[in-house]
């Protein structure tokens, strides 16, 4: 519950976020624009993938089938969250940064998909680095788009 109301959080920071500056006048740049969808794209998925083990238990009694299937839906989630990145994003507006928790979700996808598919047994360590991995991106962008960038040092 408390990763669902970190997630919350950074949903509800978006709004303040785009109140300040130049960015409540609707002056944004493509960088800020794919900052602020990565900051609230994950924590969505973070927020409803944080539910899917209680769902589930009311279900099933199976753990295993609770936390590969939880770990299924944060798979799914964040394939697609990945996906509408890299279409939305271009080598203008990605930042080294991202580019660096584009690698380390990458990683967390494949735990999270050998998870799923039951190649390791460490379900649910593997689901809560697969709720930390939006919480962590959704941070990293929300710092981004409080203090930008400005130098092309970053790219």
């Amino acid at each position: 519950m408390d990763v669902a109301a970190i997630a919350i959080a950074l949903i509800g920071f978006s709004g303040v976020v785009t109140a300040l500056g130049r960015r409540g006048s609707g002056k944004w740049s493509p960088s800020e624009t794919l900052q602020l969808r990565t900051l609230v794209d994950p924590s969505i998925v973070t927020l409803i993938a944080a539910f899917v083990p209680i769902g589930l238990g009311l279900v099933t009694a199976n753990a295993e089938i609770i936390w590969r299937a939880s770990n299924a839906v944060v798979f799914v989630g964040h394939v697609l969250g990945f996906a509408a990145f890299l279409r939305r994003g271009s080598t203008d507006t990605i930042l080294l940064s991202q580019k660096i928790w584009s690698a380390i979700t990458f990683a967390v996808l494949l735990g999270t998909l050998s998870s799923s598919l039951g190649l390791h047994g460490w379900h649910q360590l593997t689901f809560l680095l697969g709720l930390a991995l939006g919480i962590g991106v959704s941070l990293q962008n929300f710092y981004l788009l409080l203090f930008p960038a400005h130098d092309i040092s970053d790219r």
